[in-house]
């Protein structure tokens, strides 16, 4: 593996660097919190001219045609801003349009998609569904020749703003069973579906989502009917993988903060930067997320080449979990009272690495993947 970026990559990692310096500082990501859907249009759209929501859709249907890799390297900024927005649930609908997806849905969708003017998410998590999705139960009943969808999912990020909602439901077996797991495309305005907001710390918005009724048409199968758990697992795997490197942006702009600051906070009338025990903390925040970050670009690199990648995504996710924890906690030790001040930037960081942390599997979910892969 290369681990040095090829030229797209640089020129992506720079004109994201500098859009969200421009367009999205601390200021404008406060609006965008306090107000009432948690999303900027203009933003959005702004963010579709530079193609990003395009990365992974392929050519024939409007998109750019990269790698997860590539689209690592573009979230890894969006840690560095601390920048929350329905990309990551957009991108993993997509995933699954594209894996598995009718010509039909792909030729509708992703061009819709890639442009800006259509937003997607995923709908997965249920109360009691802990990141085992074999045991999903909402059902959706067969009825008419389409499907009928009743019950709750939880922690659905973007909901309020979705077009479309891709839901794994239980079509057929039990709850624990591998199959009977269908993925469908709900019209996220339709009749039935009831949005409440789900309050987290890490300013992403989240919802429960209830379906009382719910109709889908065959049409609106995604792959293959009780077949989809393969699919919604593959596109949980990627999306992790991005977020691995969000979650290493976010800690690397820590880092930077945390070594400006004791390079300029003087205490027995030298910089506290100059004492050994803080070079030594800062040190130790380097050493783990240089180790985050190889993880997750080495997840990523598997994945674009076609490789298996659970073990290392699994991998990459621990890693990267701890690492955020680690770094996050010694950046605010470092600051001292400075770091816990709501007027200073830490806090937004702070706050977004305990989110990252619970989000598509904790250490000990992670732990329980990487002992099936290898074998315990």
């Amino acid at each position: 593996m290369d681990f040095k970026l090829n030229d797209e990559q640089e020129m992506l990692k720079k004109s994201a660097m500098d859009f969200l310096k421009k367009k999205v500082d601390k200021a404008v990501i406060g609006d965008i919190r306090d107000s009432e859907t948690g999303f900027d249009k203009k933003l959005w759209k702004a963010m579709a001219r530079l193609d990003w929501m395009g990365i992974i859709i392929p050519e024939d249907y409007e998109g750019v045609g990269w790698t997860i890799l590539d689209l690592a390297v573009l979230f890894e900024e969006f840690g560095r801003a601390a920048f929350d927005c329905p990309m990551a649930c957009t991108v993993a609908g997509s995933l699954a349009l594209i894996e598995s997806g009718t010509e039909d849905q792909k030729a509708d969708i992703l061009p819709k998609v890639a442009a800006g003017k259509k937003i997607l998410t995923l709908a997965a998590n249920e109360v009691g569904v802990a990141y085992d999705y074999s045991y999903i139960s909402v059902k959706a009943e067969s009825k008419d020749g389409g499907y009928v969808i009743n019950g709750s999912k939880i922690l659905v990020p973007y909901a309020n703003v979705a077009d479309n909602i891709l839901v794994g439901v239980r079509t057929g077996g039990n709850p624990g069973d591998e199959e009977g797991i269908t993925i469908l495309i709900v019209d996220a305005k339709a009749d039935g579906i009831t949005l409440s907001p789900i309050p987290v710390i890490g300013g992403e918005r989240q919802f429960r989502v209830d379906f009382d009724n719910v109709t889908v048409s065959s049409d609106d199968v995604v792959g293959e009917v009780n077949k989809g758990l393969p699919l919604l697992k593959s596109v949980i795997e990627k999306i992790t993988t991005v977020q691995c490197a969000e979650m290493v942006g976010n800690a690397q702009e820590e880092i930077e903060m945390t070594a400006k600051y004791t390079s300029e906070r003087v205490q027995f009338g030298r910089a506290i930067a100059t004492f050994q025990t803080v070079q030594h903390r800062v040190s130790d925040m380097f050493i783990a997320i240089q180790g985050a970050r190889w993880a997750a670009y080495q997840a990523a690199w598997r994945i674009s080449e076609g490789l298996s990648a659970s073990r290392e995504v699994a991998i990459a996710k621990i890693i990267a979990n701890n690492t955020v924890r680690e770094v996050a906690f010694s950046a605010q030790q470092l600051h001292g009272g400075m770091g816990v001040d709501i007027d200073y930037d830490l806090h937004w960081y702070y706050a977004r690495a305990k989110n990252f942390e619970l989000k598509f599997g904790s250490v000990p979910a992670q732990l329980e993947v990487l002992h099936t892969e290898i074998g315990l």
